[in-house]
């Protein structure tokens, strides 16, 4: 009478397993104790792959913190709304990416996938995840490049990337690498988070189809105080708010342009006077424009035509009397 299998009450499913392609040599083993060894090899298999970030889990998305570096200005935009709507009807279907947070072993800290993970939050389901142990440097290379290869982030929002970064201590050459850019494109960005202020920032959002050369244009114009105060007054004004997102960088930017050209209009003669003379009775009035080399003479008021009348036919006179008086 043949032996009972002592394995084949066991559930190999239920350990999580697949059937490798390969079996492990060293084993001078067959039927189900080899089975079961091999069971027991790819589960150690799959933890080790686990613990590489290799495999995807569920995680409950409460459990997820936001990135130690923030690099988006709208998390409530047109984009997030169409991409909730795909995971409601459709599922998630690529995997974020989070690591163990540092400062609590029982959360993880999402590198990239924020608003997929957001997405999964507000609709009460499980977030695919792959999960990495990652230091600052990698998660904020892994993050950066992630956004660089989708190309979701807007010229702006990879500027306040960069700049988040440099403020977590991060060297110039990880921003550069994060994000796929040179030093000077990495000026200009900075550049511009620093002449802009942030409430100007915020009301202008992530501006999606703005890039380099529209913002470098908007700092030229706010570096003048001046022009600052007046963009802030702008974007306060309730017929701004209501101008669409996706509009409201071109608003404000050629409202200043037309502003800028109205106060730097060719200044009146008259005001550029240097020097001026009333006579006692209110009569005449001279306004001078002294140059190197030239004097601008303007007379006015009700004595202006007959005095520059008799002005002219004593021209020779006076000037004669002037000569005079040099030599003297």
């Amino acid at each position: 009478m043949s032996r009972k299998n002592p394995f084949a009450a066991i559930d190999l499913a239920s350990l999580g397993t697949e059937v490798a392609p390969t079996v492990k040599s060293g084993y001078g083993m067959t039927g189900a104790a080899k089975t079961v060894v091999r069971s027991v090899e790819e589960m150690a298999e799959n933890t080790k792959r686990l613990m590489d970030g290799e495999v995807i889990v569920e995680l409950d998305p409460t459990l997820l913190d936001s990135s130690f570096v923030a690099d988006r200005l709208s998390a409530d935009d047109q984009d997030y709304k169409d991409l909730k709507a795909a995971i409601q009807q459709y599922g998630q279907t690529t995997p974020i990416l989070v690591r163990p947070n540092p400062e609590n072993e029982q959360r993880y800290m999402v590198v990239f996938g924020h608003r997929r993970a957001q997405a999964a939050r507000d609709l009460g389901l499980k977030v695919k995840a792959v999960i990495k142990q990652l230091d600052d440097m990698a998660h904020a290379i892994a993050q950066g490049q992630e956004n660089s290869a989708r190309s979701n982030l807007s010229f702006i929002e990879r500027a306040y990337f960069a700049q988040n970064l440099l403020s977590n201590r991060m060297s110039k050459d990880i921003v550069k690498s994060a994000i796929g850019i040179d030093d000077a494109m990495l000026s200009k960005m900075l550049s511009v988070i620093e002449a802009i202020p942030s409430d100007i920032m915020t009301a202008l959002g992530a501006s999606k189809s703005i890039g380099r050369d529209k913002w470098l244009s908007l700092r030229q114009i706010v570096l003048n105080p001046a022009y600052k105060d007046v963009a802030r007054q702008h974007i306060l004004k309730p017929e701004f708010s209501e101008v669409p997102d996706d509009r409201r960088f071109d608003e404000l930017l050629n409202f200043l342009k037309r502003y800028r050209a109205k106060s730097t209009a060719k200044t009146p003669r008259s005001a550029k006077v240097s020097a001026s003379w009333t006579s006692s009775d209110n009569g005449m009035s001279v306004s001078m424009n002294r140059q190197a080399k030239k004097v601008a003479i303007e007379l006015s008021n009700v004595e202006a035509r007959p005095f520059s009348d008799w002005l002219t036919t004593n021209l020779d006179r006076l000037y004669a009397e002037y000569r005079d008086t040099k030599n003297s």
